[in-house]
């Protein structure tokens, strides 16, 4: 099991990644414990803010996960201010072989007004929507 300090490293990678597919003039990374977003861009003096996610169980169950609750607190999608969700489904870490998904948070959190998650689990100090991967199909970047 990794540790909190290895999965925010992993995350990282996938942040500094973003950049490769938004334009941008300038960036900048959240510092700390930001749970509002991850990485801002300025392009055209226009911002937006992003959500960086990725995960390795996705194509082994054919799941996304989608957090919403840490320690009973609001996190992921109940404490983004981002613009957009960047979900990486990733295939094979060492090839950095990735399904890459961009989707409006508005979108995202209307799917889940609207129920299209297949579950929702409570597990250990998080608590999750689980959508089904091919959901997030026509947000493909990649």
């Amino acid at each position: 099991m990794a540790t909190f300090k290895e999965c925010l490293e992993f995350g990282k990678i996938y942040e500094r990644e973003t950049l490769k597919h938004v334009e941008y003039d300038s960036y900048e990374f959240s510092e700390g414990k930001c749970k509002e977003w991850d990485l801002k861009t300025i392009k055209d003096n226009n911002i937006t803010y992003y959500e960086v996610k990725s995960e390795v169980n996705c194509f082994k169950y054919g799941n996304v996960l989608v957090e919403f609750t840490y320690n009973h607190q609001p996190s992921g999608i109940n404490a983004t201010t981002a613009d957009y969700w960047v979900h990486y489904a990733i295939k094979d870490t060492k090839k950095k072989e990735y399904n890459l998904s961009i989707i409006p948070v508005k979108e995202l959190k209307e799917m889940i007004k609207n129920k299209l998650y297949h579950k929702i689990v409570f597990s250990g100090n998080s608590d999750c929507y689980i959508f089904r991967m091919s959901l997030f199909d026509k947000y493909r970047s990649n």
